[in-house]
């Protein structure tokens, strides 16, 4: 039985919850919703809204159905492939596994979401494990608001050697390389789409792809020459530098924006070493612009406030 969450009057929330899923509201309308259903692939978001006017994301595409909205998933961890899935029996190879999170809501909207997660090989090793933090804030008068992604990670006994599809001008390079890691499958038409990045629009997509380097990139959405909302990734310094690698789609039938941590190499974690990623994905109902984007990313990576 579905679950509401009682507030006290004037309170924005409107919490729904059940055994799989975290629901936000404003209105009757569905802001965002969290699943972590587990028998699907990975946990996700989806939809994703501002004010909840139309998704921004797009949940398992007939060309992609290992596309989850907004969703985590590396490549391949020791040669095994944890991204695609067979279309028979909705399953990878590598298991990403998860137990029941910890969640927090706050009658304003803001809420925690706490998980472990594992990340096990066909012969059943554990090869990386995960503990996931999730902060979404609050959201502003105008409706926007911010998913504080941070994952800690740590090798499994055999160590975790975590790799991608090469790259063009790599040795077997695909037009298709570099993707892993925190990503966004992004509406389709009817909505309108631009791209941006700190640097400027990104206008250039060669076989419908670009790959820039920058603090953050973003995309934004408009209907009827309209804006009905936008979406930036910002990357912490600590992930990999200040100009950290993103793996951008613009096609007709596929628009994806990627936080490709793994593009510049591959990483080799020996057994029990660990690492963390810091993203930020920021969510507002109007353009990004490369001097909002700049001065957006500045305050988060100062003072971690929307």
């Amino acid at each position: 039985m579905l679950a509401t969450t009682l507030v006290s009057i004037g309170a924005r929330a409107e919490w729904q919850r059940d055994a799989t899923t975290l629901t936000w509201k404003k209105g009757g309308q569905v802001v965002w919703q969290f699943s972590h259903d587990p028998a699907k692939g990975k946990v996700f978001f989806n939809p994703v809204t501002l004010n909840g006017g139309p998704s921004l994301t797009n949940f398992r595409p007939e060309d992609h159905p290992w596309h989850y909205g907004l969703w985590f998933s590396w490549k391949y961890i020791n040669h095994v492939n944890y991204w695609e899935e067979s279309r028979e029996s909705g399953q990878s190879a590598g298991k990403t596994g998860w137990g029941p999170p910890a969640i927090e809501t706050q009658p304003d909207g803001a809420a925690i979401l706490r998980l472990a997660l594992t990340y096990t090989s066909p012969e059943g090793r554990v090869d990386l494990t995960e503990q996931r933090e999730l902060r979404v804030s609050a959201p502003r008068s105008d409706g926007s608001y911010t998913i504080d992604w941070r994952a800690h990670f740590t090798a499994g006994p055999e160590g975790a050697e975590l790799d991608r599809t090469p790259l063009p001008g790599e040795p077997k390079g695909a037009v298709n390389g570099g993707y892993a890691g925190l990503s966004i499958r992004l509406a389709n038409d009817p909505l309108t789409i631009g791209f941006v990045s700190t640097a400027g629009a990104i206008t250039e997509f060669v076989s419908g792809r670009n790959r820039p380097n920058a603090p953050a990139v973003a995309s934004n959405f408009s209907l009827a020459g309209k804006d009905v909302g936008a979406v930036a990734l910002f990357s912490n310094p600590a992930n990999a530098g200040e100009n950290a690698p993103w793996y951008l789609i613009n096609q007709r039938d596929m628009r994806f924006m990627c936080a490709a941590i793994l593009a510049p190499k591959p990483r080799k974690i020996g057994a029990g070493g660990q690492f963390d990623l810091n993203y930020r994905v920021a969510f507002r109902p109007t353009a990004w612009t490369s001097e909002s984007l700049t001065s957006a990313y500045a305050q988060w990576k100062t003072t971690g406030r929307p």
